[in-house]
């Protein structure tokens, strides 16, 4: 199979699929398939009865016979050698943000759990290096090397347990961004980071990390149906399509200091990373726990504020 030559997909059973892959000089199984049904990667197959006392193999329809091949291909074609799994997953969730005629939303919600299973899966001198910087970008220039360190591990404990203790979090990244003292009977002056749309309270980052790990938390555990996916997709598409219109423009706020917020990507992975991670964003929204999220680390706000 030729990647310049133009394919007729036709529908195929799951030993069709692994002819597919050893054509290609791929290796591939039975087992590899129905692994790939399992996390989301592929639809179901469809069941055929062509007799009375039996059914033919169950076949995939054209569509996902295709979306097999580029999965592959994408992933063999990388300069690293394979593609990890978690990178085709967000191509398969991007494909069904924008398209309902290839991946159904019943495979899409596998394809999400499998995902949100992925987040956050990191080695720990990885998890280490993202929270340092994350640390670095909140602290204000004159926190000391212990405010520092008490953010760190409060942020690495929240990533390794899925567990976000805001009162906890608040006092350290509060003490952390701004790290001067208080008068007593004075309120506390904050600082707030900017922002390509205003000044970005401590606040609202812990509100968002709160939200988006229950997010992912409600997509491991496919507590969200298949109905309330496609209603929130709905939502996401127009807004989204709204953003990629607005880019250039955006790009300009502030005589470009924010630009590089906007960057487009230019490969087809990086627009899956950057859709995908906008969605759950959105679903976020949609369910109700960023504003939840808001409420209660202005709630700790106030209680360290007193």
């Amino acid at each position: 199979m030729k990647g310049d030559q133009a394919t007729t997909w036709t529908e195929g059973t799951s030993a069709d699929l692994v002819a597919d892959a050893l054509a290609m000089g791929v290796k591939a199984s039975l087992r590899m398939v129905t692994s790939w049904v399992e996390d989301g990667m592929l639809a179901n197959p469809e069941p055929r009865k062509t007799s009375a006392h039996g059914s033919d193999p169950r076949i995939f329809p054209p569509e996902q016979r295709e979306l097999f091949t580029r999965l592959l291909e994408a992933r063999e074609r990388s300069a690293l050698g394979r593609i990890p799994q978690r990178a085709l997953i967000r191509v398969v969730l991007f494909l069904w943000l924008i398209d309902d005629r290839i991946v159904p939303t019943p495979q899409a919600r596998r394809a999400w759990r499998t995902h949100a299973r992925a987040a956050g899966q990191t080695t720990a001198v990885r998890r280490g290096q993202n929270v340092r910087t994350l640390v670095e970008q909140l602290a204000h220039p004159s926190a000391t090397h212990k405010q520092r360190r008490a953010a760190q591990l409060v942020i690495e404990e929240g990533e390794r347990t899925g567990r976000i203790d805001i009162n906890r979090l608040t006092s350290v990244l509060t003490e952390l961004n701004s790290p001067w003292s208080t008068q007593p009977g004075m309120p506390r002056i904050e600082r707030a980071l900017p922002g390509p749309f205003g000044p970005i309270s401590v606040q609202h980052h812990i509100a968002m990390w709160k939200a988006r790990q229950q997010t992912f938390r409600s997509l491991r555990h496919e507590e969200i149906d298949e109905t309330e996916l496609d209603r929130v997709r709905t939502v996401y598409r127009p807004s989204w399509a709204d953003y990629q219109a607005s880019r250039p423009t955006m790009a300009t706020i502030g005589a470009g200091e924010f630009a590089a917020y906007f960057a487009e990507p230019d490969t087809m992975e990086g627009h899956a990373i950057e859709a995908v991670d906008a969605f759950v964003g959105t679903l976020a929204g949609e369910l109700g726990l960023i504003e939840a999220a808001s409420h209660a680390t202005e709630s700790a706000r106030l209680r360290l504020a007193h």
